[in-house]
This record gives C-alpha cells, sequence and structure tokens, in this order.
C-alpha cells in the first residue's frame, strides 16, 4: 500500500532543529539515524501496520519541556524540547516521561516535593495536549511564551500513591551497587586505567552479575579518552553529596537499563525511542544497542585495544566457563547485594541510607 502525506512547510525546521539536538536515541535495525525524522514512516506504520511508538524522556528533556513554560526567559534548549513535543503530536507518536518523574522524586517522601512534582507532571500533559499555533510559534523562537491546556484531568492522590508505592524500582538496587564498585576501583591507585575496567568485569562476573549497560558505562569511563562528567563523585566530598552523585549515576544506568528491557520484552507492534539531553547517556546506550545487536563487542574496539575487548568479549561469553560464580549459587540473595552496598559504600566513603 503506497500512502502520500502533506507537511506543512514550518516542521522542515522543527526536524532540522532536532536533527541538530540529537537526541533521540533508536534500535532499529537498518535505519539511518537520520531516519528516525521521518514523520511518514511513523504515521504509514502507525496506519498501515498497527505499530504505535513511544519516545521515553529523560529528566532532561522533561524539565526543557517545563521549563518552557515556567521560565521567562526561554532557552534553546526550551524551545527545542517543545519542537519535540510537536513533531510527536504530527506524527502521533506518543511521550512518556515515567522514568523522569521517578528520578526526580529520588525517593523521597515528602508531601512538598510530592505535590510539586505531581502538579509538573499535570503541567506536562498539560502542554502535551496544546492545540493551538503557540507550539510551533515558541519551538521556532518567534514567541517567547506558550499557552497550555487550560486542564488536565488527573488524579492527584492516586498519582501520588503510585509513584510511592515501591521502595525501590526493580533492578536499581543492583545497578546502584556496579556504580558504587566503579567509584570503588576507579579510587584504586595500583591499577590502570584498563586494569580497573578489566577488574569491575570479572567483579560483576565473581561476585555479582553482569549488566551490558555497565560494562559498557566502564568501558567508556575507563578507556584512554572517557568523556566529560562521566563521573559524578569527587572524593572530597561529603558522604551525602557522595551519595547523591552515585544516585545520579544510578539513574542513568537504570534508565539505560529500562530501555533494554522495553526493547526485549516488547510486544511487536510496540516501539520506542529514548530522548536524551545528556551526551554521556547516548552514547552509552548507543555502544549497548550495538553491542546487543551484534551480539560481540566489536564497537568497542573503536576506543579499547583490541586484545583488551577479546579478553571481555571471551569472559562475558561463557562466564561460568572461566570463573567461579556466586551468581545463581545459594549464596545468591537480596542480603548478599546488601551486604556488598554496604561494603562497598563504607569503602568509597558514601553515607549508608539504609537501601
Amino acid at each position: 500500500m503506497d500512502a502520500l502525506y502533506t507537511y506543512p512547510s514550518y516542521l522542515e525546521d522543527i526536524i532540522e532543529s532536532l536533527m541538530e539536538r540529537n537526541w533521540l536515541v533508536h534500535n532499529f535495525d537498518n535505519v539511518d539515524d537520520s531516519e528516525i525524522y521521518n514523520f511518514a514512516s511513523y504515521l504509514y506504520n502507525k496506519q498501515v501496520n498497527a505499530v504505535t511508538y513511544t519516545i521515553y524522556l529523560d529528566l532532561n528533556i522533561y524539565q526543557f519541556i517545563l521549563n518552557a513554560f515556567k521560565k521567562s526567559q526561554p532557552k534553546q534548549e526550551f524551545r527545542d524540547a517543545i519542537a519535540l513535543v510537536v513533531f510527536c503530536q504530527f506524527a502521533e507518536i506518543e511521550l512518556d516521561p515515567t522514568y523522569a518523574v521517578y528520578e526526580k522524586i529520588n525517593y523521597r517522601d515528602d508531601d512538598q516535593v510530592l505535590n510539586e512534582i505531581v502538579s509538573d507532571l499535570e503541567l506536562f500533559h498539560r502542554i502535551n495536549n496544546i492545540n493551538n499555533s503557540s507550539m510551533v510559534e515558541f519551538a521556532l523562537g518567534r514567541i517567547d511564551t506558550i499557552v497550555p491546556a487550560t486542564t488536565y484531568v488527573m488524579n492527584s492522590n492516586v498519582t501520588k500513591q503510585n509513584l510511592t508505592r515501591y521502595r525501590r524500582l526493580r533492578e536499581w538496587d543492583s545497578l546502584y551497587l556496579i556504580v558504587v564498585y566503579v567509584i570503588y576501583i576507579s579510587q584504586q591507585p595500583n591499577f590502570n586505567r584498563l586494569d580497573k575496567l578489566t577488574k569491575v568485569v570479572e567483579w560483576m562476573i565473581t561476585e555479582f552479575r553482569l549488566s551490558l549497560v555497565g560494562i559498557t558505562f566502564a568501558a567508556i569511563y575507563f578507556s584512554e579518552k572517557p568523556m566529560k562528567r562521566m563521573m559524578k563523585y569527587k572524593v572530597s566530598d561529603d558522604p551525602c553529596s557522595k551519595q547523591r552523585s552515585a544516585f545520579n549515576m544510578t539513574w542513568d544506568l537504570y534508565n539505560l537499563n529500562r530501555y533494554f528491557r522495553m526493547w526485549t520484552e516488547r510486544v511487536p507492534e510496540q516501539e520506542g525511542i529514548f530522548a536524551s539531553g545528556d551526551k554521556v547517556f547516548n552514547a552509552v546506550l548507543r555502544k549497548s544497542i550495538k553491542v546487543q545487536q551484534s551480539s560481540c563487542m566489536d564497537c568497542f574496539k573503536d576506543f579499547l585495544p583490541h586484545d583488551v575487548v577479546s579478553y571481555l568479549e571471551k569472559i562475558t561469553l561463557h562466564p561460568s566457563e572461566n570463573f567461579n560464580r556466586v551468581y545463581d549459587s545459594p549464596d545468591w540473595s537480596p542480603s548478599y547485594r546488601d551486604e556488598l552496598i554496604r561494603k562497598y559504600e563504607d569503602l568509597t566513603g558514601i553515607k549508608n541510607s539504609g537501601i
């Protein structure tokens, strides 16, 4: 079935601004990065093949969207975030801020904080449901204010209960432990960077469990050319600040991991894309996707010695053949993980908040 779609001329400017931002990360096979801005593909697949698309927002872009209304002097990031909303409305793509909201709560059980976060979520939906030209005019820099929908029906009490239902999101604690161990090994003076990477992966195999996003983060960070601001932890910080830094790093890994869960556990008629304003996050996600798609670590050879990549691939492909593992042994349990968390929090001076 052939289809012809018309579009307003302003959409080209909207798409150009999004391409320059390079916020969107996808796992579509044989699809060039520029092709994900082809609105017609989304409309066709939805109308003909009943495929639905969702863009999952990170906290940065979620906040940019809110600030487009909240701030009197809009930055270009705010305009481009609204451009993303415009594009999604036109291409009939859903925007999902769930994980950005969870990160913003950050496990704080405070009514004032929750009220503010629920109010922001309601504002997001009001912005996402704008049905007037102010969105386009704002995104293109012609006006400095947008006019959200007047109301959005949302039960605040139910929303707060849902957001605070769980003490920890699934797998969050495990990724937190991986982050704390990476912090610990990064502070060891007797190993070079590549030795530290090897130690991290061997530790995952022997003492804990493997994590693709954890390995990819460590591989980039312990390479000879790590990206700026990958390590948020500072030795000179107080224990509470150290924990906040570790939490921030964990949220990145958690969102990365959730993307893979969404990808591997989805039904065929559902597709997802991640939108992030964090260059480190996007780099780790793109490399992790390449590993998942190719079932090998060849893409790591762009920034790691070939012998190191070969070794990591060997030990992760058949971990039980190379090491004795605690994973799936009688000692494997949540309490075992909790003990490791406390151990490495103590070694790194991170405040223990009873995780």
